[in-house]
């Protein structure tokens, strides 16, 4: 068993014992020198744990003397934490108490001090504190810990300073500019523009077998770069124009027939609804990709069963003349299965120069050294990229720990290090593995949790992780994840629009991060059995019948992480007072009307995810009971009409996700959750009904929400005045990235919603906006929209009263998107959209970066004007790579300008009169889109590639 993770916690479960005996627990009676005494104890394993780390690489007895004391610190961490809940639960019901005889007077305040080391305790404590069992437990705990001391002077373990955390934070910090740079820089390719231009010419080739759909296997050992390769092909611009589908589906082990087919039915853009049965969902394949030209990527494949793959190769050959299947494998007996070896693509090691090159563009450029510098440390990198094997992976994860390693002689610790001797296959992740902090290594190593090729969320994990006790706010998860992904330890980072990232684990790494937690997380499939390793703490099961799960005496005893799949049917009978301890519990999707009571049991929980529930009607009372809870997730729980009442008891919640709920309002208890850091969707209630609830001005006692990078809020019509929208802050909001503003129907005064939009100012660095059922006339221009120079995606819906578009390609500047949709009484669109002024100066580019423009719903629009420029200075959209066109049905023609910009798709659907402008050659409109290499209409291809592929005329 691999061990190397055990440091790292022991070490972290032992820091968090200090923090607790300073915070609360030497204030208990009748115990204090028990606890002092338990102190140096502690104290004094924390300073040995470097070297037992060092030396338990080549020692079977340290590992077990690491595991005995993690054993022990898990044992630790369960009491104090115990005593703590038990303290901060008896003051938050005296706090309450005096709550509740404040409320004649509204102005006063109450503060809950969170785990307080200056609590002044009453009789309503003493029934707490007096418990003898107190003092047993401290000084049993305390005889092991010094029993497993005293071994350490027999094993030569000797103490050492412990400063590496610190170390890391400050060369952290002195990176910080280069982060958004290596996460793009990681992803370019080396040495591999011969294969892609290869792979990119068969799957654009004709046929040579004669059949409408062709299987292309890539095959490599792993870490070679075939997923890469694979992504590549999937994103060039000639393949998004070929082909009408395009879908990705992670296989990986096992080959699970029926999720496959359900991800490529969604790929499709279908549901898996009422189709439960493998015969049911390969029907729907075959309806589905009938006369449709798609490729389908299937990632990871490692099933050499031909009675695996057969049924669904047999669906897929339904497709239109042209398809494509592109597998990425690491065996070429899988190639052979699929009897596709004629064409396989065997992708060949990297050179070392190659290898170099990553590195060097990691660790090496841009950082400002002097050129003796540069031939020092380019000397010395030769030489460990010589290390990597051909490895394109391992060159970027070395390249990942070079960029920390500034001096000629860091640079030779690598290449000379001793696991490159005694841990040859995995030594390359183990030096990443050892540079980082050691709460940045219990982050790494909880990821064993996700199933393979498994897209995590990153916000979600920081809560997962915060939960476990590795740091305390969701500023120190990113900078924790931004880490992680500069060493390259995650890939394929997406930054999605709701300011949601998700990144993935190369599968190598994954496999590297289990075989470091080996019988500590587990994730269960469907085909294993439900039994597990008795020292599990951490399990993802995807069990729906959670009978199944064979949890013994010390499972239950043990586990502080257990993650649910979506479905499960029996949910009502399980009883979470059977795992005690848990810090972390994932229901998403699991879909249940009622939480059981006995959820409150569960002291030390910290995060409860509940989100795509659509059964869950209420929450009951008591679980505002759990006073550790950090996240709690209910988004997308769209029969949820209230919160408990009793919210304000979560004091130690950081992370509130409601958005999709259908509250009214928010309970008055917000207000006392002062360690709140995200709070997603925020409704304004109605003037009737504000009694009852949170109101904007308590806005200022959660002074946290600050940092948060996303926001939703609804009924903004409901804001009484630009003084009220104005307390909500948003203009300080400095990580806001993503903002919904909805005005909704209560309040459809147009002057004050001109008023109210204008107060709502946001940070000029945010960079997605949606306006929602805004009654302003005659346009939505507040004068702080030119302030978003940073602004990427626009969306502006059902502005009912506005006849202008305002002139958003002078005013944003770096916007990519814009979409405009039900805006019912624009008539006419003309130059002002574009920004245009003729009197103007003639150097002039409207809409720079823009890529992607909508229009759609657009009931009474008839025309749009837009000449030709002049002036050759003057540039219209010069970026725009797609104009789409929904339910325009009085739309009469395009704009002329359409004719000098390099569009490459045009798609109309549903607009009737410009359908019969477009007909090839006689349509009024054929002069200016005839250029136009792709040009859907009603979601039919006319032309592609510049190749008109029906009849002269539209049907």
């Amino acid at each position: 068993m691999a061990d190397f993770v055990i440091s790292p916690f022991v070490d972290h479960l032992v820091s968090h014992a200090l923090q607790k005996i300073e915070e609360e627990v030497k204030l208990v009676k009748n115990v204090k020198q028990d606890v002092e005494n338990l102190k140096t104890t502690l104290i004094s394993i924390q300073a040995l744990l470097e070297d037992a780390e060092r030396k338990q690489i080549d020692s079977k007895i340290i590992k077990l003397w690491l595991s005995k004391l993690e054993e022990t610190s898990f044992r630790v961490d369960n009491v104090l934490d115990g005593w703590n809940s038990d303290i901060l639960k008896a003051q938050i019901e005296k706090e309450q108490g005096e709550d509740d005889e404040s409320v004649a007077d509204p102005n006063k305040k109450v503060c809950f001090p969170v785990l307080s080391s200056c609590f002044r305790f009453k009789p309503v404590l003493k029934q707490v504190l007096d418990h003898r069992e107190i003092a047993i437990k401290v000084k049993e705990l305390n005889e092991k810990l010094e029993a497993i001391l005293e071994e350490t002077s027999r094993l030569g373990i000797v103490a050492a300073a412990v400063e590496q955390s610190q170390q890391q934070k400050a060369s952290l910090s002195l990176l910080k500019p280069k982060l958004t740079t290596s996460l793009v820089d990681a992803k370019e390719i080396h040495g591999r523009d011969e294969v892609k231009e290869t792979l990119i010419g068969n799957l654009l080739c004709e046929s040579s077998h004669g059949k409408n759909v062709e299987l292309i296997p890539i095959v490599g050992t792993g870490g070679l770069g075939k997923t890469t390769l694979a992504q590549l092909a999937y994103n060039d611009e000639r393949i998004e124009t070929s082909f009408d589908k395009r879908i990705w589906v992670c296989v990986s082990e096992p080959f699970e027939q029926v999720k496959i087919a359900k991800d490529i039915i969604e790929g499709l853009g279908g549901n898996t609804q009422n189709a439960a049965t493998l015969d049911a969902l390969l029907r729907r394949i075959c309806d589905m990709v009938k006369e449709e030209k798609f490729l389908l990527v299937l990632d990871d494949v490692w099933t050499k069963k031909r009675e695996d793959w057969k049924q669904l190769e047999r669906a897929l050959q339904h497709g239109g003349a042209g398809s494509r299947i592109l597998v990425t494998t690491r065996n070429q007996e899988v190639a052979i299965m699929m009897k596709a070896e004629t064409r396989m693509i065997t992708l060949g090691f990297l050179s070392d120069e190659c290898c170099w090159s990553i590195i060097k563009q990691l660790a090496v450029e841009g950082r400002g050294r002097d050129q003796a510098k540069v031939a020092e440390l380019e000397k010395i990198g030769r030489q460990i990229a010589g290390k990597c094997k051909g490895l394109p992976l391992v060159a970027t994860t070395l390249g990942g720990v070079l960029l920390f390693k500034d001096t000629k002689s860091d640079w030779e610790d690598i290449l000379h290090n001793q696991l490159w001797e005694s841990q040859e296959f995995y030594a390359p992740f183990l030096l990443s593995y050892y540079d980082l902090s050691l709460s940045e290594r219990c982050c790494l190593s909880y990821c064993s949790i996700f199933p393979k090729d498994y897209k995590i969320e990153r916000d979600r994990l920081i809560g997962m992780w915060m939960s476990q006790g590795y740091f305390s706010s969701g500023r120190e998860g990113k900078e924790h994840f931004k880490s992680l992904c500069m060493r390259s330890l995650f890939q394929d980072i997406q930054f999605r629009q709701r300011g949601v990232v998700y990144c993935k684990m190369h599968d190598i790494v994954h496999d590297f991060v289990q075989y470091l937690t080996k019988g500590k997380f587990s994730v269960i499939s469907l085909l294993e059995e439900g039994k597990m390793e008795e020292n599990v703490r951490h399990l993802t099961t995807h069990f729906s019948n959670l009978s199944v799960l064979k949890f013994n005496e010390k499972n239950r005893e043990n586990m502080r992480s257990l993650i649910f799949p979506t479905r499960i049917s029996n949910f009502e009978e399980f009883s979470f007072l059977d795992l005690p301890h848990l810090r972390t519990l994932g229901l998403r999707g699991v879909q249940f009307e009622k939480l059981p009571e006995n959820i409150t049991g569960m002291r030390h929980l910290r995060y409860l995810d509940l989100s795509g529930n659509g059964r869950l009607r209420e929450l009951p009372e008591s679980l505002c009971d759990l006073c550790n809870l950090q996240t709690l997730k209910l988004d997308w729980c769209y029969a949820l009409e209230r919160l408990p009442k009793g919210i304000g008891k979560l004091v130690n919640l950081r992370n509130l996700y409601i958005r999709g709920c259908s509250l009214e309002g928010l309970p008055k208890g917000i207000r006392k959750l002062t360690s709140l850091e995200k709070l997603d969707w925020f409704v304004i209630p109605s003037k009737e009904k504000r009694e009852a609830y949170f109101v904007v001005g308590d806005f200022n006692e959660l002074k946290c929400l600050r940092y948060q990078e996303s926001l939703v809020i609804t009924q903004a019509g409901n804001l009484e005045n630009t003084d009220e929208a104005k307390k909500i802050n948003l203009e300080n909001m400095e990580d806001l990235v993503y903002l919904v503003l909805c005005f909704g129907n209560d309040n459809p005064d147009p002057q004050h919603q001109i008023t109210i939009l204008e107060a709502l100012k946001p940070h000029p660095y945010l960079e997605t906006l949606s306006i929602d059922g805004y009654k302003g006339h005659p346009t939505c221009s507040p004068k702080w929209l030119m302030s978003l120079a940073h602004l990427k995606r626009l969306t502006l819906v059902d502005c009912v009263y506005c006849e202008i578009i305002p002139p958003l390609g002078k005013l944003l500047p770096s916007l990519e998107s814009l979409t405009i949709q039900e805006w019912n009484s624009v008539k006419k669109v003309g130059h002002e959209l574009l920004g245009i002024n003729h009197s103007s100066q003639s150097s002039y580019v409207s809409f720079p970066k823009l890529k992607l423009l909508c229009f759609s719903f657009m009931v009474e629009w008839k025309e749009w004007k837009g000449s030709i420029p002049e002036d050759e200075s003057l540039q219209v959209m010069p970026s725009l790579r797609s104009l789409e066109l929904f339910d325009c049905e009085k739309l009469q023609g395009l704009p002329d300008f359409l004719r000098i910009i390099s569009l490459p798709t045009l798609s109309i659907h549903r607009c009737k009169i410009l359908k019969q402008g477009c007909q090839k050659g006689t349509g009024k409109e054929w002069l200016n889109i005839s250029h136009i290499p792709n040009i859907q209409i009603d979601g039919k291809y006319v032309q592609r590639d510049g190749i008109w592929v029906h009849k002269d005329d539209i049907e």
